[in-house]
């Protein structure tokens, strides 16, 4: 019966340290210091495009903004060529939440653009609000390579949105 009681005790323990987890991880966000945690957590973004394309896709990358994206669009489009699975991210300037655009295919070839935005009520960045949504390329589906260098399945040129949620993965 010793060992009953120790692996209760190990059981309670691990949901207490999982609720101050939760508890500072929400305390932090509410602070605005939540935007700290993504290099450890990740974000809405990576999650999903990450679970889109699945796990044994070819990760292109996430580019900053600013950052030349050549590489990660190479890489993209090269995963494409051959057939497989892959994510690319690009970090877009916004005007008051971080904002991102990618493209994922799936093992079965099915193409998606993904959007991101951190804080929809302009906060910057919280784990409460951000969202990732996905929006199903056009098909056949066409890449292309804006002037940014980021890629698109919508247009080849920048253009702004119709409106916020607008299937034009790059808006800006």
């Amino acid at each position: 019966m010793v060992p009953q009681k120790k692996s209760k005790w190990r059981i309670a323990l691990r949901i207490v340290l999982g609720m101050v987890f939760l508890f500072l991880v929400l305390f932090a966000d509410s602070l605005g210091l939540g935007r700290l945690l993504v290099p450890l957590t990740g974000d809405v973004m990576d999650w999903k495009s990450h679970y889109v394309a699945g796990f044994q896709s070819t990760n292109c990358g996430r580019v900053k903004v600013r950052q030349d994206p050549s590489q990660a669009t190479a890489c993209a489009l090269k995963a494409n060529s051959e057939g497989r699975a892959f994510r690319v991210v690009y970090n877009i300037q916004g005007y008051d939440s971080s904002v991102a655009g990618g493209i994922v295919r799936t093992s079965d070839g099915r193409v998606f653009a993904l959007s991101f935005e951190g804080c929809p009520a302009g906060c910057g960045f919280s784990y409460l609000t951000q969202r990732a949504s996905v929006q199903s390329c056009p098909t056949p589906y066409r890449l292309y390579t804006n002037p940014a260098g980021r890629l698109n399945c919508f247009q080849p040129q920048l253009a702004p949105p119709q409106g916020i949620m607008a299937p034009n993965a790059e808006p800006y």
